[in-house]
């Protein structure tokens, strides 16, 4: 190997001169002979961590025990991830604390999540305009359930009742008061009593309340463990009422609860149905929540080990959503020539 040095004699002449070939020492060679061993060796940088916080909702529902199996599942797929579920009072306060930037993926009920993007909600009276949607889930059904010996027939019949609504701000009680306006009263012409599940059941049994909302999907063991002890029935929802709630919450859908789904239950019950969805917030980065979506679905069979309602998820009407889509979910779908 040589070098060329440029010598400037006048502004017409240059001389060139060669130097002597440049020679590298043993020990100059040796070393970077040790470097490059030392490059290829190297363990890979590893992927930085991820913590994701899934947000569910109480020990007692779905939602809880398919988050916690959805974060592990994350955990052994996706490299670097770091997912915990954590338990909550469910769809209001979750979409609120994703709003506020306290967490980044979370279940919740459709008509929540649509009422906070569009609105905002009574915790928070803005529009929640950092949801997206990931995926539609299964149908929540409502249910009404009255003793089998109680003189209420009809919704109509709730008048000066006590009412289990469900937990304050929850899914179940905005579920709750839409059915009761979509029946021409006001939310004030019952008495609301803020119950979970099980809290309607002890109260049911102990005759402190006349009615109780349950808004899962069916059979509900609440609903079968109070049939076993002294009977119950289930109230339908008249078709009026049923059409007039869907023109104002079109994404709320008609839902027939089949004889027999209870002991007893002798007859079909006609009522409506709330999509349950999965949803993220809207700063989180493209390729992981096409990764979460992706995860999701390729992991259907174990989730609904952990819960059933998991084995009703249907992926064509996974983007179905009522806010919009995550950039990521909405490739994801795409990819599969599920959203064009």
């Amino acid at each position: 190997m040589y070098q060329t040095k440029a010598v400037p004699v006048n502004a017409s002449q240059v001389v060139v001169s060669f130097a002597k070939p440049i020679v590298m020492s043993w020990k100059v060679t040796a070393a970077l002979a040790m470097l490059g061993m030392y490059a290829a060796c190297r363990p890979a940088k590893p992927t930085p961590a991820t913590s994701l916080t899934i947000l569910t909702g109480g020990t007692g529902g779905s939602f809880y025990p398919l988050g916690e199996e959805l974060a592990r599942i994350y955990n052994r797929a996706i490299p670097g991830m770091r997912a915990t579920a954590q338990s909550t009072v469910a769809s209001v306060f979750n979409v609120l604390a994703i709003e506020q930037g306290k967490a980044e993926v979370a279940f919740t009920q459709a008509d929540v999540a649509y009422l906070a993007y569009s609105r905002g909600t009574e915790s928070w009276g803005f529009p929640h305009g950092r949801l997206r949607g990931m995926a539609v889930l299964w149908v929540n059904t409502v249910q009404l359930v009255v003793r089998r010996d109680s003189d209420i027939h009809k919704v109509s019949d709730l008048h000066g009742r006590l009412v289990g609504v469900g937990s304050k701000a929850s899914g179940t009680e905005i579920s709750s008061r839409t059915v009761i306006e979509g029946h021409g009263m006001k939310y004030g012409d019952v008495i609301p009593e803020f119950l979970s599940f099980s809290e309607v059941v002890s109260r049911m049994q102990a005759r402190t309340l006349d009615a109780g909302f349950v808004v899962a999907s069916y059979p509900v063991s609440a609903v079968s463990e109070m049939n076993a002890a002294f009977g119950i029935r289930l109230i339908s929802i008249t078709p009026d009422a049923a059409n007039r709630i869907r023109t104002e919450y079109p994404f709320m859908r008609p839902v027939t609860i089949p004889r027999n789904t209870y002991t007893g239950q002798i007859g079909d019950i006609e009522t409506v149905g709330i999509d349950n969805i999965l949803i993220c917030r809207a700063d989180l980065p493209e390729q992981l929540v096409y990764r979460l979506t992706s995860t999701f679905f390729d992991s259907l069979p174990i989730l609904a080990q952990a819960d059933l309602g998991a084995a009703l998820i249907d992926p064509e009407q996974g983007p179905a959503t009522p806010i919009p889509l995550h950039p990521g979910a909405a490739r994801f779908y795409r990819e599969r020539e599920i959203l064009r």
